[in-house]
């Protein structure tokens, strides 16, 4: 906690539209409330944010919509909320805004405000413009005073930018904050996680593809054990593979089943970090529509797409995008994999961990608070 808590009263507004913006949400307005005594939140939110004080304008699931296709299909009616959201804040008059991650319909958002009520603006988890259209840090430089981002190699997109950067670490490397050696002790022996995603898209296009990859494993070597957590029972109508008695379903409980598993084939995400900080290496799998990839293929900057990749600054863990994913190039993976060792890989991870303890939560309200003051 501060050693003097501000006690002027301080208006927050804040903007959700994804799970795991509320997931980093909710800590942060917790750490708010330790450098103001008097202070309120509106805006946009979900369950972690409205448990620390939030009332939601609207729900969040309203504007949760990924892509590029799919937000076009919606575009009638983001625009629609996004100026009710407007007019919200221009009849409360927050002292800041903050919008976290969801930057095609926050970023508009902040540069209006910015204007409108000559606001402090603060985007919380840097776009991927390292990725992929990083013409766009001309339009962060009109709508943001500060970026706080998740990751390292985030910060050097921005190098010749005016915008402030704040490096926060990520807050996932404090929860899954568990001793190396007792982790790698309850690792089950030629134990294989499956995760195809949590969006229906990702399952339609990998589950199956990973189904059979197992099936090929344990036809090689009946040893292997497979183990595919589900974040959803109507995702299981949405793979075709025969599961048979090979793979051991469940919901729910990815950390966990990661926690268990020597080696992991996941669809690419947050569950790739997942993976590391718990110590299962992985083969990433990524796989979009036809049309979406063929946009967005030629504008990417970047010789890796895995988290663990790029936290590493190399090719640490093998990756297969769009066409690659077949049976036969997973496969070679999980080899390639096993080849090198786990050993390896346990001591890569654990830099990897170690670097993202950078405060979190804690390190982006201490930037919040000194723009306010």
């Amino acid at each position: 906690m501060s050693d003097s808590l501000n006690s002027k009263k301080i208006k927050i507004a804040i903007v959700a539209g994804e799970k795991s913006g509320d997931e980093l949400g909710g800590p942060l307005m917790e750490s708010l409330k330790t450098h103001f005594q008097d202070i309120t939140f509106i805006g946009v939110g979900g369950e972690k944010m409205q448990v620390q004080g939030l009332l939601p304008l609207f729900p969040m699931d309203k504007i949760s919509v990924m892509g590029i296709i799919e937000p076009l299909l919606k575009l009638k009616e983001l625009l629609t909320l996004r100026k009710d959201l407007k007019n919200f804040f221009l009849k409360e008059k927050p002292d800041i805004f903050i919008g976290i991650d969801s930057p095609d319909f926050n970023l508009p958002l902040s540069k209006f405000l910015k204007k409108e009520l000559r606001l402090k603006t603060v985007q919380y988890v840097s776009p991927s413009v390292w990725a992929w259209r990083k013409g766009r840090i001309k339009s962060i430089e009109k709508s943001v005073d500060s970026v706080i981002t998740l990751f390292p190699f985030e910060e050097g997109a921005y190098e010749n930018s005016n915008v402030r950067i704040c490096y926060a670490g990520h807050p996932i490397a404090y929860r899954l904050n568990q001793d190396q050696d007792e982790l790698i002790k309850r690792k089950e022996l030629r134990s294989v996680a499956l995760l195809p995603g949590s969006r229906k898209s990702e399952i339609s296009l990998l589950a199956d593809e990973m189904i059979k990859a197992a099936k090929e494993l344990r036809r090689n070597d009946e040893s292997y054990k497979f183990y595919m957590p589900l974040s959803d029972k109507k995702h299981l109508d949405l793979i075709k593979e025969p599961l048979e008695d090979l793979v051991k379903v469940s919901f729910n409980n990815s950390q966990e089943v990661l926690s268990n598993c020597e080696i992991g084939i996941i669809t690419s995400g947050t569950a790739t970090l997942e993976a590391s900080l718990l110590r299962t290496p992985c083969v990433t799998l990524y796989k979009t529509g036809w049309l979406s990839y063929r946009l967005i293929k030629p504008l990417l900057q970047i010789d890796h797409f895995s988290l663990p990749n790029l936290l590493a600054g190399k090719e640490l863990l093998p990756e297969l995008l769009q066409d690659e994913v077949n049976v036969k190039n997973i496969i070679n993976a999980i080899e390639k994999i096993s080849l090198k060792g786990l050993d390896y890989y346990y001591k890569e991870f654990h830099a990897i961990h170690e670097n993202l303890k950078a405060g979190s939560s804690e390190t982006a309200a201490k930037e919040i608070s000194h723009l306010i003051d």
